[in-house]
């Protein structure tokens, strides 16, 4: 394969067994990874159906077998990090250790609301997702932790049992600030595609975050987010593209309903079946 690809399933719009379904089939062909939104709400119509990512990731753990899967991106304002770390303890025991944890910072503003969720500033939300990569990463060590932070308190928690291995983490970022954090505390970052203009600066505060906890993109997972049209009709070239730009992975969005006919076809025109 030219570069690792996975697919991002929108929630919106979508039954359960329409996701099963998708995932399953992402998985006999060979890809990657299969990832979920984090999404409460549909921005289409607020009657529109929306399955929650997480529960939904424990259904698909039991019917694949290969790919990688996780959310992308655990929206960090949804869930408190003790809370999300027993959940992604839980889901990487039921993939068997294949679960990997995309999160963000959050910032949706409507469906905050709408559930009653402080959003707070850009800035704060931004250094409570710094918090939570912390408490995430002590609490998955399975030992007691104390931790006093600014907007997480944790006094003698533990998650038992402690995830084996231990999810990558991977921070789904468009600033710089949020880059900069993927480097100090987190395994991965993933860019967005329509954001290529800004991919230098993404890159350099990615860079200072790994200087500053002493190391380097080797072994870094740097996954790039992109839509259906911006693989599609050749993937190869895309593919190639952002293999030459440093991209270690891609990860292609697809909505509803999914297209299995062009999974297929890919899967062919990279070799994987």
């Amino acid at each position: 394969m030219v570069l690792p690809t996975g697919f991002c399933l929108g929630t919106f719009g979508v039954s359960y067994a329409n996701l099963h379904d998708a995932a399953r089939l992402i998985d006999e062909l060979r890809f990657d990874s299969v990832w979920l939104w984090d999404h409460y709400v549909s921005w289409n119509d607020p009657r529109e159906a929306v399955i929650e990512g997480l529960t939904a990731l424990g259904g698909i753990a039991e019917v694949t077998r290969h790919v990688r899967i996780g959310p992308l991106v655990a929206n960090n304002l949804n869930r408190h990090p003790g809370r999300l770390a027993k959940i992604a303890a839980t889901l990487q025991e039921m993939a068997q250790g294949r679960f990997e944890l995309g999160i963000g910072g959050g910032g949706w503003k409507p469906e905050q609301e709408a559930f009653g969720i402080e959003q707070g500033s850009q800035e704060e939300r931004t250094e409570r997702a710094a918090e939570a990569l912390q408490v995430l990463r002590l609490l998955w060590s399975g030992e007691p932790v104390t931790f006093h932070g600014r907007y997480y308190r944790l006094t003698g928690a533990i998650v038992a049992p402690a995830p084996d291995p231990r999810p990558p983490i991977i921070v789904g970022a468009r600033g710089p600030r949020l880059c900069r954090i993927a480097g100090r505390f987190a395994d991965g970052l993933n860019v967005q595609w329509r954001d290529r203009a800004r991919l230098d600066e993404q890159m350099a505060a990615l860079d200072e975050g790994l200087a500053e906890a002493g190391r380097t993109r080797a072994g870094f997972d740097l996954s790039v987010h992109a839509d259906w049209r911006d693989l599609h009709p050749d993937p190869v070239a895309a593919l190639e593209r952002w293999k030459a730009l440093g991209f270690t992975r891609a990860i292609i969005y697809v909505a509803a309903p999914f297209p299995g006919d062009g999974l297929r076809r890919i899967a062919q025109e990279l070799h994987l079946v």
